[in-house]
This record gives structure tokens, sequence and C-alpha cells, in this order.
């Protein structure tokens, strides 16, 4: 095998994802879907679920759901509980075995996409019923460390139960006492390999690679999914980040981890399992700000670069993967030929995480303005390097505090970066008010004088300026300013009593600078009650998503309408691009080739998406989202890391 370079330049996100599709199609290719629940299998479907959370392929989703649908959402079937065992076992009595209960990660993962009970009630008895027992020492052995502690902080998230908290860290302690070694900051297998009773060939200690990828990879999925605020979190944080020291110092000059982590003599060469766990908690702990220092990149590079290198096979075939087993044997052959399941799930783990790690080099990020509640508060801000997961900045607290207006109200904030390089915000003031706010800054923190820009103060008879948005020409230098407003007597022909008689059309001015804006004209007159316009341009065309507002029969729904120039006139609107839902204020972004146009799910107070590579055929990724809690209306734009840091830092 050759060696390394020196430096490892981060791989471009495309070339990963390729690699998660030819790593992922070969394995589903030979290997249908209908296989047991148990460990080995189990593991694969968690870097399944892993990729499928990158790439959105749904089938991969599918995969993973047809294993779970013939494994009746099940590990061991037994309903006897007087027969449920925790000690070794591949029968449908070993309920309680943690080889049985990793199954039970992806069925809570296929659960989040699209709630059904029948998919964690399973889960939700065994589990219940084992913290329900006195005992502590479910987790004997290294392994279970992985296939069940992700479990109780996953069942945490949906059901809300600390027990499953305090039984996870009851259970882990319980692990440690028996298995860590405080010195080398490394689990033994399991009791058996305690050092001295056990020793390597050359009378070291026997840390197995893969028994430690195992709890290092299972200490990062906790950490990901354990609350911020919770008692146990520094334990497990304490653990991982001495776990992490310990892996980096005994990396190979490859780039691999030998199966005996203390003694590379006592079974030589690379193995695969190991490195990808190890590679994927090292990754994690980067994109989560665990890691910082040079040396930690470094090996997490160096372990994909022996990854994607010599452990994958010109087939898509994962080698170099040790059989199943327990421990580092002396003369086992280890090569190009030798897969599993499990170490082509532990390798889409690590593929997975270097995607997330790819996307935080890039020059830009995400941002996402918003408000809360009624807008009382003023302006919220979220980032996310992928344009999915979502995080608020500044603990979701307010950037700006509205005002304007006698009802001092700062909703549907848009911001845009305009051609002077400044931020430019317009927002909702009032429920009643015949104008608008806009605001400027440099930094997203420090804001110009918030001014009231009274666009229909011409019309005596409108009742609203509602969710005005801001989009900039570049080749001519203009903003369109643009909103919704409802003007008595206007447009009778769809006047309804319903939703308090409201009947909106999209009206525009347009600025250079604004101080002075052009007379209000109307934008957009689609027959129907229209509200919520964002505007976008793509090759040479200016799209506008929309929502149509009507109530009867009940739209409220987002549809599509298109034009030459920005200022209209705009096609017919398309027919909706969402689903059996009322949605709201749609924005747009084009991320990694994709438009992708966010919207509230205001009956449902969450947010959705769908995306569309030519703006005709759309598909529902709602279900990828993970939004700020209570999140409204806003907008979607780019900004830079050194702007990101900056608000971090606020």
């Amino acid at each position: 095998m050759a060696g390394l370079a020196v430096a490892h330049a981060v791989p471009p996100r495309d070339s990963i994802l390729q690699i998660i599709h030819r790593v992922n199609e070969h394995w589903q290719a030979g290997h249908p879907p209908q296989q047991w629940a148990f460990w080995d299998v189990a593991a694969y479907h968690t870097g399944n679920m892993a990729a499928y959370s990158v790439t959105r392929r749904e089938d991969y989703r599918r995969y993973s759901e047809a294993w779970a649908e013939h494994n009746q959402w099940k590990g061991a079937k037994s309903d006897d509980r007087s027969r449920w065992k925790y000690h070794y076992g591949e029968t449908d009595e070993h309920v309680l075995f943690g080889d049985w209960q990793i199954c039970f990660q992806t069925y809570i993962d296929l659960f989040a996409l699209e709630p059904d009970s029948v998919k964690i009630r399973r889960a939700v008895e065994v589990m219940e019923y084992q913290m329900s027992t006195p005992n502590n020492d479910y987790w004997w052995w290294a392994d279970g460390l992985y296939m069940v502690m992700p479990v109780m902080t996953k069942l945490y998230q949906v059901t809300g139960n600390p027990q499953y908290l305090e039984k996870l860290y009851a259970y882990f302690s319980y692990a440690k006492d028996l298995m860590y070694d405080e010195q080398e900051h490394l689990f033994y297998r399991d009791a058996k390999y305690v050092y001295p009773k056990h020793k390597s060939v050359n009378g070291k200690k026997d840390f197995w690679a893969r028994g430690d990828g195992w709890v290092f990879a299972g200490l990062a999925k906790v950490l990901g999914d354990l609350p911020e605020d919770a008692s146990q979190r520094e334990a497990f944080e304490r653990v991982y980040r001495d776990m992490a020291g310990a892996i980096v110092r005994c990396q190979q000059p490859e780039g691999y981890w030998t199966r005996s982590l203390l003694d590379p003599a006592h079974a030589p060469g690379p193995e695969t399992s190991g490195t990808a766990f190890f590679t994927y908690g090292l990754l994690w702990g980067i994109n989560q700000g665990y890691f910082v220092e040079p040396e930690y990149v470094e090996a997490a590079l160096k372990g994909w670069q022996y990854l994607s290198q010599s452990a994958l096979q010109p087939d898509g075939r994962v080698g170099y993967v040790q059989p199943i087993g327990e421990r580092a044997i002396p003369g086992q052959t280890v090569d190009a030929q030798s897969t599993s399941n499990f170490g082509v799930g532990a390798f889409l783990l690590a593929a997975t995480e270097l995607v997330r790690y790819a996307d935080r080099q890039q020059d830009s990020v995400y941002a996402f303005s918003y408000f809360k509640g009624n807008g009382e508060d003023g302006l919220h801000l979220a980032y996310s390097y992928d344009g999915f997961t979502w995080t608020a900045l500044k603990g979701d607290s307010s950037f700006l505090m509205p005002e304007l207006s006698k009802d001092r109200l700062m909703r549907d904030p848009c911001i845009i970066r305009g051609g002077d390089g400044r931020f430019h915000m317009v927002w909702t003031v009032s429920w009643t008010d015949q104008g608008i706010g806009y605001a400027s800054s440099d930094d997203l923190i420090h804001w110009s004088a918030q001014q009231y820009i009274p666009v229909m103060a011409h019309e005596p008879e409108a009742r609203n300026c509602w969710a005005p948005e801001i989009t900039y020409d570049a080749a001519h230098r203009v903003y369109l300013i643009y909103w919704a407003t409802t003007i008595r007597g206007r447009f009778p022909e769809t006047q309804i009593d319903a939703d308090d008689g409201y009947n909106h059309r999209m009206y525009y001015v347009t600025t250079k600078d604004f101080k002075t804006f052009s007379d209000t004209r109307l934008l957009y007159e689609p027959g129907f009650n229209v509200i919520d316009a964002t505007i976008v341009k793509d090759n040479g065309r200016w799209v506008m998503f929309l929502k149509d507002e009507t109530r009867e029969p009940a739209q409220k729904n987002i549809k599509v309408a298109y034009a030459d120039h920005m200022e209209g006139p705009y096609s017919a609107a398309s027919e909706p691009i969402t689903g059996a839902y009322w949605a709201e204020g749609p924005t747009a972004m084009q991320i990694n080739g994709e438009w992708v146009v966010y919207f509230d799910k205001y009956i449902e107070h969450k947010y959705g998406a769908v995306v569309s590579k030519d703006l005709r055929t759309w598909r529902e990724v709602s279900h990828h989202l993970r939004m700020p809690n209570g999140i409204r209306h806003g907008t979607v734009f780019k900004i830079s890391k050194e702007e990101l840091e900056r608000l971090l830092e606020h």
C-alpha cells in the first residue's frame, strides 16, 4: 500500500457522494433487504440511513423500510417476557440482548421521517421493560455501547421520558467501570480482555480496534442527541474527548488503525471497520467543534484517504474488514476481498460525516431570517452548512427589536445582500398599517435606524401591507420591493367574507438607494387572492413563488409563475408544488444543483421544503429539515464564513 502525502486536501462534496453511491449501490445490488434484524445487518442500516440523510436518495430509505417491515419492526420477536434474556444469544428469546436492539436505531429514524407508532412500538415496549428492571449490567461488551446507547437518546427525543437518560448513564457507568482503562483512555472488548489477565502476543495491553470503534462512534451518536443541558453530558464528553486523543496517537502512518491498537505487531496490517468508526467519530467531533487542533483534522483525513483509496475496491466493495469476532487474531487473513455488512455501514458513516465536513469548508454558508410568536421580539437568525440542518444564532434571541408603528412588530423579515454588499431588510410592521419597515446592516449585528416606508399611504382603502420582500436586479442596479395588500372594493370577483374579507394582490415599488422610491404599481393579479410572493432569477428568467390564498374552495398552497423581466408581466400560476397541507411564506435558494423552496406549514407549526432541478418536477423533502423551534415565515440567503464567525461570537 502506498504511503500518504503529508498534506490531505478535503475532497469535493460531489466526489464523496459518488463514493457513497458506488459503495451503497454495490452492496444493495447483492443483498436484498429481507435479512434478519441482528446486529451485523442492523449496523449496516445505521450507515445506510446516514447516507440517506445527505443524499436524500429515496431508494436508500425504502431499502431500510423494507428491512424493517420484513422484521415487523422488531428485533428478537418473543412476546413472553418471562423468557427474555440479555446474555449472548441469537434466538427470539434474547430480546434484552443489545445485538437485537440496534435495529431500533433505524426504526426510530424511519419513524422521525414519517411518524407511525407501529414503527417504534416494539422499541418502546422492550426498552421500557428493560428500564423497569433493577439490573444495570446490560452492556457487558464494548460493541453493546454502539448498539444501544443511541437507542436510548433517540427514544428520549421521541418520548421526552427522562428515564431513558437516567438509565443510559447507569448502564454506561457499569460498562465503563468494567472495561475502560483510565490510563490509556480506551475500552477493552469485555472483561475477558482486561490487562494483565489478557495480553497481546508481545505482552502489551490488547485493545481491539473495532471494539473501541463501536464505543467511539456510539459516543458521537449519543452526544448528537443528548440535550445540551443534560446532567450526564459532561461525563460522556470527557470520555469522548479522552478516547479521541488516544485514538489519534495510535493511528498508523498509512492512515489506518491496526486490529490491536497499542500493539501493531500483534495482528499487523490495515483493518477497515475500526478505521471507519474512528474516522466517523473524529469527523463528527471536528464538525461539532470538539476538536479544532490540526492533528485531529489530519488524522480524520488520513483515515478517509485510506478508506477511499485502499479499502474501497474498483467495483464498490469495501475491503480489509476483519470478519465477525471479538478480538485481534494473529495470523488471521484480512485482505481486499474481506468485506461485510457492518463494515460497509461503518464506511458509509465516515463518508457521510465527511460530506458535512466538506460543506463546512465552503466559502459561504446559508443563513435564515425569521420571527417567532407574533413578531414582538424582532429579528431571529439561524445558519446551516447544508441547507437542511439549521441552528439558531445567539441562543435564538433577537438581533434587532422592532421600533416602528403602534404595533411594534417585526414579522416576515426578508434579508438580501444588495449590490453594495450590505444586507437590506424589509418586514411587516403591523397587521393594519399602510407601510413597511426597512433597515440595513454591514454585519447583521449592527443595524441602521429603522425606516418606515409608506408604500400604500396613497390608497385610503388599503387595509394592510404584509410579507414584504426584496429582489435585486444586478443588470439594472435596481431593487424591487413587493408585498401583499387588500384594497377594499378592488377585485370583487374574488371577494368573500371568509378570512376576514382579505382579498390580496401583489404590489411593488422600485428603488436604487432606499431613499427615493417609484410610484406603487400592481405586480401580480393572478385572478385569485395571492400573498407571500418571493422572486428569484434562474438562467435569465425571473421566477415567482407565491401563495394561493383562496379560501373557498381552499387552496392555501405554493405555486410558481415566470417572467422575462423582474417587474413582470408574470405568467399564470402553476399547479401547486406543495402537498395536502396549508403552506405559506415561500423562500428559495439553489443548493447543490437543486432549487430548494422552504415554507411555513403554519397549521402544523413546522417548516417544510420541496426541491426541483428544473422548476417543473418537485419532490417533498420536509422530513429532512431540522429547524429551530417556533420558527415562522422568513428568508434564506448566503453569508461568508467570516460573517458567520462574527455572528457566533456575538
